[in-house]
C-alpha cells in the first residue's frame, strides 16, 4: 500500500510538472518507480513527461505496460494512442483509439484525438469532421471541438 511518502513525492511531481519541468519530474518519477514498481499513476506521468521531452518511443512503453496493468482504462489506452500518434505511428494510434472506444464508445478526449489523428492525414479530413461534428452536436460549446473542425474544413478549403 502506498505511504505518505509516495502522496508526497506525487505532489512534488504534479508541481514540477505544473511548472513544466518535464526532466525533473521524470528524473524524480524513474526514483519513484525503483521504489513502487508498476504503479499506474507514476508509469502515467512518466509517458506524459517523455511525451513532453518529445520521447515518444519511450512513453509508448509506460503507456503500454498502464494498459497491461489496467487492461479496461479507457484512460491509459488513450494514453497509449497519443503516444503513438506523437510518434508518428498513425497506424497504431488509429488502432489504439478504436480499442478505447470499444469499451467506452462515447469517450470525448479519445474522439477528440482520434479526429486530430484524422485532421493530419488529408485523406481522412472528412473522417475528422464527422466526428467533430457528433461532437458538437451533443454539446455545442466544445470549443477544443469547433475550433478543430473549423480547421478541418479551412484545410479541406471549405470557407
Amino acid at each position: 500500500m502506498k505511504n505518505s511518502r509516495f502522496t508526497k513525492t506525487m505532489k512534488q511531481v504534479t508541481d514540477l510538472i505544473q511548472e513544466e519541468k518535464w526532466q525533473e519530474a521524470l528524473d524524480l518519477l524513474r526514483l519513484t518507480d525503483v521504489e513502487y514498481p508498476d504503479t499506474p499513476a507514476v508509469l502515467t506521468a512518466m509517458g506524459d513527461c517523455l511525451i513532453h521531452l518529445d520521447k515518444p518511443d519511450v512513453a509508448i512503453r509506460s503507456f503500454n505496460r498502464v494498459t497491461e496493468l489496467e487492461p479496461g482504462s479507457v484512460e491509459a489506452i488513450n494514453n497509449l494512442g497519443v503516444a503513438y500518434m506523437f510518434a508518428h505511428d498513425f497506424d497504431n494510434s488509429e488502432l489504439t483509439y478504436l480499442k478505447a472506444l470499444q469499451f467506452m464508445p462515447d469517450h470525448e478526449q479519445t474522439l477528440k484525438n482520434l479526429a486530430f489523428l484524422y485532421f493530419q492525414q488529408d485523406s481522412r479530413l472528412g473522417d475528422a469532421a464527422t466526428i467533430l461534428a457528433d461532437l458538437v452536436r451533443k454539446n455545442p460549446t466544445d470549443c477544443e471541438a469547433l475550433y478543430l473542425m473549423g480547421k478541418c474544413y479551412e484545410t479541406g478549403g471549405e470557407k
